[in-house]
């Protein structure tokens, strides 16, 4: 898959890609993303300098919630979008904001249904 750019845009068209892969393939995507979202996010959009630097950085624990989001929602083929708030000048310190609306559930067989999106900001405060 090309990498696309990490705007909202390029999350529309990466999870586009995505949803259009087999079961199987979106599958191993989301086992990807789980296991390791700094390097999943670096490997399928193209970053700014500033970006890469700033997804490394990113504190560990808050990744592996991060990818445990991601592989949630590609497995269902929910949205995923990225919204930006403008950077002020000058600039101050940015933040990623996960917000889910995810719901989950097993049923009688233990299969996993899960209904909701997934958006991810990028805010300054």
């Amino acid at each position: 898959m090309p990498l696309q750019p990490f705007t909202p845009a390029g999350v529309t068209a990466k999870t586009t890609e995505l949803y259009a892969l087999s079961t199987s393939l979106l599958n191993a995507q989301a086992d990807l993303v789980e296991a390791d979202f700094k390097d999943w996010i670096k490997d399928n959009f193209s970053l700014t300098s500033a970006q890469s630097t700033f997804v490394t950085n990113i504190n560990d624990h808050a990744a592996k919630y991060y990818g445990a989001q991601c592989s949630v929602a590609f497995r269902s083929r929910l949205t995923v979008n990225l919204t930006v708030q403008s950077e002020p000048i000058p600039p101050t310190v940015k933040y990623v904001v996960s917000q889910d609306s995810l719901v989950t559930s097993t049923n009688a067989s233990g299969v996993l249904e899960t209904i909701g999106s997934l958006t991810f900001k990028i805010e300054y405060r």
